[in-house]
Formats: structure tokens, C-alpha cells, sequence
């Protein structure tokens, strides 16, 4: 039907206005001005390349900067040039590039660069207008292109001259800091610093762009000065790179990074800087590293500042991950104490890939280490260990570490990131008998007293029940080590969150409003235990204590001893509380 109605109307062509079409990409495709001799390098890189494969065995490809300081740039390169038809086809066609063209089934060479065709108008960033001299190199009529903002241009043959194409830039005002010396150097050291062909200043030897070839050849301490020179960084290792996607480095940071940070690398695609963020190529684990990689087979996004999306990247972030791994696993077999000393410095980010990758878990877990009850042990020392409990909240594991510690048994906190996945990885993996501390765990931790010794504690714990009913807790009597830790206080997970919501109106929080309303529907309700140990002697004293009052006051300051040791925040009543009791006994202390 739609097509019917297409067919049988009048057809019109879109309007486009090139002034502003020009304004979109010039000034706002791209993220900053920098990028024109990115695109003006790559360009004469590929011209060189095309002239290459046209002539096999030339080898002689250059590109010539030349500078009026301020004023003006020529760019030029010694590449294939265009003629005439080619200059109407591709300087005046958005959109049109000659890469494209090359294959028949319009895909983009492998040794091309550039793509969308549209880079050139970056130029206008700078200059107001765009002057290309272009020779073709296999002979023939010599143009000069001129190009400007509104979408006009001219063109008009000029006699022969050398080979290839020159670009002529004049500053527009406000972009004069690109043309001087200093800031050209920056620029292509930046983006064409791996480009195979050498970038000169006018009158100079020396390029300007200046990279190792193959890294894979390259020493361990050759490889470091490059990335210290590189990056300014003095690394603690190099990790080579050499895939079918990638080449180059992964610099190893000497120092801890947070996981959140971001960039800092060199990514290029066929050796033209792409980015230094390196998101879409990196996995999440990589923070700790600083990589310079060149890319191949993969694609560009239209402003060439990130990838594409698509299969091959996703086998470019495998092979790296890949390659990492490998490397890591020659070190534990040839260098050990290297590798231990890396996963020293780089734990969390190690953790976060051993979690990610088995092969990673397998090579990594007898190095990392985890906080237990018998101090810092490493997944070795856990194995070896052979049993024990877990618990994923740090204040509850402070409380219970002296209690598994006296009876001999291991208790391993995993309220840090990563920790829970490694400990319950490693159970799987090794048959360990390790498990998550359950509310019947208590059981085993805190022995159950003699029918003798509940009725001896039964007015005691009657006394305790009324004095900590306001703080919705319940008294237990129980034995358990170590015998000089009065009270344990516990509280079930379902409750930890209300408790934290109470504590937080306690104290005025602005949201106080919202959770009275919330708390008034949970009713009268049991949120804890609080624990009396028979084994301690200031217990067993207050079981048989004449002095009421000071018992409810001793009561009430081993409750709030028990939250202050296992880290639970306090209510502005348990805060009163603790005063009273203080007060109430030294009142009892003086009279």
C-alpha cells in the first residue's frame, strides 16, 4: 500500500544544506579540534598505501609538514594522488571515500585507515578554507581543489608537480596555536606515533613518529623504557600482546588503582591512535594496566574515537584477555615470586578476574589472600585448612573471630568484594567442606547450657528479657569461648535492614517522615539475641546478685558493649541507655 501511494505521487529530493551539513561535522562530530591532523595523517597514510599496492616495491612512502608559525600548514604526502574524476567523486561527496571503493563486495580493505569520507571537513576547525594540490602518481593532469564552509568549491588544473597530495590550511582565528612546531609534534606523536610511515617537519631527518616494529622481538627491559618514555611511568611488569586482532603492550601499574578508573591508554586501529579509553576493548578487570595496543580487522565508529560493536571486537577483548592470562601462567611456572609479588600490589583487580575466568581462578588462587579468624591466610593456606565457615558481613565477622578462634575452628570473612564468589568458587573447585554461617550455625558456636545451669540463669534472663523488650531484643544464656567475652549479640539478616532504618530516624535523618510510616507497620517484633556467656565470671555474678538495679544497668551496658562490638549502628535510645546505665552505676558504686 505504501508503495503504492509512492508510485503514484509526484517524487521530490531532499534539500540539503551544505552549510550546514558542514557546520554538524565539522563542529560536532568530533570531540575537539586535535583531530584534523589525525585525519589529515591518515589520509596521506593511506594515499601511501594505495600508491604501494599500485606500484609493488615502492617503499619510498613520506609525509612533509611544513609550517608559516601561526599562519600556515602544508600536509603533504607522496601517495597516489587523485585525478580528475576522482577529485568530483570523492572531495565533493560526503560520505564518498575512496577506501570504500576499492573492494567489490564494499567492504573495507584490511590496510586502509579511513572509511566514511567525511574526515576531511574537520579541517574546517581551523581553516576557513581547504586547498589540496594533487598530482596522481601513475601520471597525468595535476588540479587544485579549494574547498570552503559553505559547501562550495573549485577546481582548476595546475601544472605537474611531485607525486601525491598536499593539503594547505590557513589558521582562522582563534586555531592559531595549531600551527606552531610544538603543538604539531604533540599532535602526531599522539595520534601517528605507530604509523609505519615516517612524519617530518620541513628540512629535518628525523621523524617526528618513532615506535618499536615488532614488539614480540623486543626484551622485557627494552619494552619497559618504551612504556615508561611513553606513558612517564615507572611499571612494575609488560605483558606483550601479539594476536591476530591486536599487537603491542599491557604496562602492569606499581601501584593500586581504583577499579572505577578509566583510560589513560593508547588504542589504535591500523596504527592511528583511535582512543585512549579503551572501554569497548577492555575487560572490566584491566584497570590495573596501561595498555599500547594496535588493532587490526576491527571498526571504527564515524568520529573514529571509539569501536564498533560487533563479533570481532568481542574475539579482539577475548584474544586480550587470552594473552594476559598466558602470560600470567608462564610467570607462575618460570617466575613465581614476580607473580606473587604482582598480585600483591593488584589484588582486587586480580580477584575481580579470577572470578571472571576460571583459568584465571585456577592460576591465581593460591596467591590471593583473605581475612579469617586466624588472621590473613592465602587460598593455599585455606585449602589447607580444609574446613571452615564464611560469613559476608565484616562487623559480624569482627564479633564472632574470637569465638571461632577459641574453639579452634576457622571462620573466613567475605564482606569485601569478590571475596564470597572466590570462597564459595573454591568449594566447588575442591571439594572443600566450607559453608555460609546460618542461623543454625549458632548452634555449634554457642553450646547449650545444662537444664541446672537454665534454671539458675532463668531470673536473670526473665530480668534482661524486660529490660531490652524496648530494644526488640531477647536474652539466651550459652556457653561458649572465649570465656572473657560477656555477651554476643546477633541479629537475623531479615532484620538487619529495619535496624539500620530505626538507627537512621534515630538520628534525624530527613527521611525520617518516610520511615516512621514504614516502621509503625512492622509492629512489636524480636530483632536480635542478645547472648549471656556462662563461661564469664561477671555473668555468673549476676546471676546471683541481690542488687536488681544494678543488674538491669549492667544488663543494659552489655548490650550495648555486644553492638559496639559487632558494629551495629546505635538508636538514640541505646545511646541514652548507655548513659543511664553508667550513671545508675556509679550511683550504686557511692552509696
Amino acid at each position: 500500500m505504501n508503495e503504492e501511494k509512492h508510485t503514484a505521487g509526484e517524487s521530490f529530493r531532499f534539500q540539503v544544506n551544505l552549510g550546514g551539513m558542514l557546520d554538524i561535522l565539522s563542529n560536532h562530530l568530533y570531540k575537539s579540534p586535535d583531530v584534523f591532523l589525525r585525519e589529515l595523517l591518515q589520509n596521506g597514510a593511506d594515499a601511501i598505501t594505495l600508491r604501494q599496492k599500485r606500484q609493488p616495491g615502492w617503499t619510498g612512502g613520506r609525509i612533509t609538514v611544513s609550517l608559516e608559525p601561526g599562519k600556515r600548514m602544508v600536509f603533504r604526502d607522496n601517495g597516489a594522488g587523485l585525478d580528475r574524476e576522482e577529485i568530483h567523486r570523492f572531495l565533493a561527496v560526503i560520505g564518498q571515500s575512496s577506501k570504500t571503493l576499492l573492494e567489490a563486495d564494499g567492504t573495507m580493505p584490511e590496510d586502509y585507515i579511513g572509511r566514511f569520507g567525511i574526515g576531511l571537513l574537520s579541517c574546517f576547525m581551523v581553516s576557513d578554507s581547504i586547498v589540496i594540490e594533487t598530482q596522481p602518481a601513475a601520471g597525468g593532469q595535476a588540479h587544485v581543489w579549494t574547498g570552503y564552509p559553505d559547501g562550495t568549491y573549485t577546481l582548476e588544473p595546475v601544472e605537474v608537480g611531485l607525486a601525491g597530495t598536499a593539503v594547505t590550511l590557513t589558521a582562522k582565528k582563534g586555531a592559531e596555536g595549531y600551527f606552531y612546531r610544538k603543538a604539531v609534534e604533540r599532535l602526531v606523536r599522539y595520534y601517528g606515533l605507530a604509523l609505519p610511515v615516517p612524519v617530518r617537519l620541513a628540512g629535518e631527518e628525523e621523524p617526528m613518529n618513532r615506535v618499536p616494529g615488532d614488539f614480540s622481538s623486543l626484551s622485557r627491559g627494552r619494552l619497559l623504557d618504551f612504556g615508561s618514555r611513553l606513558f612517564d611511568e615507572e611499571f612494575l611488569d609488560v605483558i606483550p600482546i601479539s594476536t591476530p586482532h591486536l599487537s603491542g603492550a599491557a604496562f602492569v601499574l606499581p601501584y593500586r588503582t581504583d577499579p572505577s578508573a578509566k583510560g589513560g591508554h593508547r588504542i589504535y586501529l591500523k596504527q592511528m591512535l583511535l582512543t585512549e579509553q579503551g572501554d569497548t576493548l577492555m575487560p572490566p578487570w584491566a584497570f590495573f594496566l596501561r595498555c599500547f595496543l594496535n588493532t587490526r580487522g576491527l571498526r571504527p565508529t564515524a568520529s573514529r574515537e571509539d569501536f564498533y560493536e560487533d563479533a570481532a571486537l568481542d574475539t579482539a577483548r577475548e584474544e586480550f584477555a587470552g594473552a594476559v592470562r598466558d602470560y600470567l601462567e608462564r610467570l607462575s611456572q618460570e617466575e613465581p615470586e614476580r607473580l606473587r609479588q604482582l598480585v600483591e600490589v593488584h589484588s582486587q583487580a586480580i580477584k575481580s578476574m579470577a572470578v571472571w575466568d576460571d583459568g584465571l581462578f585456577r592460576l591465581f588462587i593460591d596467591y590471593l589472600t583473605f581475612e579469617t579468624s586466624e588472621g590473613s591466610l592465602t587460598g593455599r593456606g585455606l585449602k589447607r585448612a580444609g574446613a571452615g565457615t564464611w560469613v559476608g558481613s565484616v562487623p559480624r565477622f569482627q564479633q564472632l573471630k574470637p569465638v571461632f578462634l577459641a574453639q579452634g575452628r576457622l571462620l573466613v570473612c567475605t564482606g569485601y568484594v569478590y571475596d564470597e564468589e572466590l570462597v564459595t568458587k573454591m568449594a566447588r573447585y575442591f571439594s572443600l567442606p566450607f559453608s555460609p554461617l546460618g542461623e543454625d550455625e549458632m548452634d555449634l558456636v554457642l553450646e547449650d547450657p545444662s537444664l541446672e545451669e537454665k534454671q539458675k540463669a532463668f531470673d536473670l534472663l526473665r530480668m534482661a528479657d524486660r529490660v531490652l523488650a524496648p530494644m526488640d531484643c531477647q536474652g539466651e544464656a550459652r556457653r561458649f569461648l572465649p570465656s572473657d567475652l560477656p555477651a554476643l549479640y546477633t541479629l537475623n539478616e531479615n532484620s538487619r535492614f529495619l535496624r539500620q532504618m530505626e538507627a537512621a530516624q534515630g538520628m534525624g535523618s530527613f527521611f525520617s517522615d518516610a520511615l516512621s510510616s514504614m516502621l509503625s507497620g512492622s509492629g512489636a517484633q524480636v530483632l536480635g539475641t542478645l547472648y549471656l556467656n556462662l563461661n564469664n565470671r561477671l555473668v555468673r555474678e549476676l546471676m546471683t546478685a541481690g542488687d536488681r538495679e544494678r543488674v538491669e544497668s549492667a544488663i543494659e551496658l552489655l548490650y550495648v558493649q555486644a553492638l559496639l562490638a559487632g558494629g551495629h549502628p546505635l538508636r538514640g535510645g541505646e545511646l541514652r541507655l548507655m548513659n543511664q546505665a553508667i550513671m545508675a552505676l556509679v550511683a550504686g558504686g557511692e552509696s
